[in-house]
C-alpha cells in the first residue's frame, strides 16, 4: 500500500521504478482516466517546470524492457525511421496532453517519500509493472 498525498486540487502517489536504485516519480490520482504517465529521460517538452520529480531515466534501470510492437496493450505501434514502440498519448478537456510509450519495468508504490526503501525486500514482492514514459511525439 501506499500513501495519498494532497495537494493543490488533486491528490498523488508515489511510484518508485527502476532497479537496482528505484527513481520516485509522484503521480497524479486521476480518477477521470484509465492510464498515467510520467516524463522520461529525454523529453525536451514535457513540462519540467511542473513535475516534482526529476525525468525517469531508463537507462539507470536495469529491468527496464521496451515494449516490442506485437506486445501493445494500451496503444499502437508507431514507426519512426527504424524504431518502432507502443504509441499511448492522452488529451485533456482543458488542454493539455502527452505521448507516451509502453514499457515494463520493476517497480513498487509507497515507501518514503524522500528516499527508496531498501531494493530487493520491495522489489522482489513486486513483478514487473507495465508503465508509461512520457516521450516527445
Amino acid at each position: 500500500s501506499g500513501q495519498l498525498f494532497q495537494g493543490y486540487g488533486t491528490h498523488f502517489v508515489d511510484l518508485w521504478v527502476g532497479y537496482p536504485e528505484p527513481q520516485r516519480q509522484t503521480l497524479i490520482v486521476d480518477t477521470g482516466s484509465s492510464i498515467t504517465a510520467f516524463p522520461c529521460d529525454p523529453c525536451p517538452d514535457c513540462g519540467q517546470d511542473y513535475h516534482t520529480d526529476q525525468d525517469y531515466k531508463d537507462e539507470e534501470s536495469t529491468t527496464f524492457h521496451l515494449e516490442p510492437c506485437d506486445s501493445c496493450e494500451l496503444g499502437r505501434c508507431k514507426h519512426v525511421d527504424e524504431f518502432k514502440y507502443c504509441a499511448v498519448s492522452m488529451a485533456y478537456a482543458e488542454g493539455s496532453a502527452w505521448f507516451a510509450y509502453e514499457a515494463t519495468d520493476l517497480a513498487y508504490f509507497g515507501g518514503h517519500h524522500s528516499a527508496p526503501e531498501r531494493k530487493d525486500r520491495r522489489l522482489q514482492r513486486n513483478r514487473n509493472l507495465r508503465h508509461l514514459a512520457s516521450a516527445s511525439d
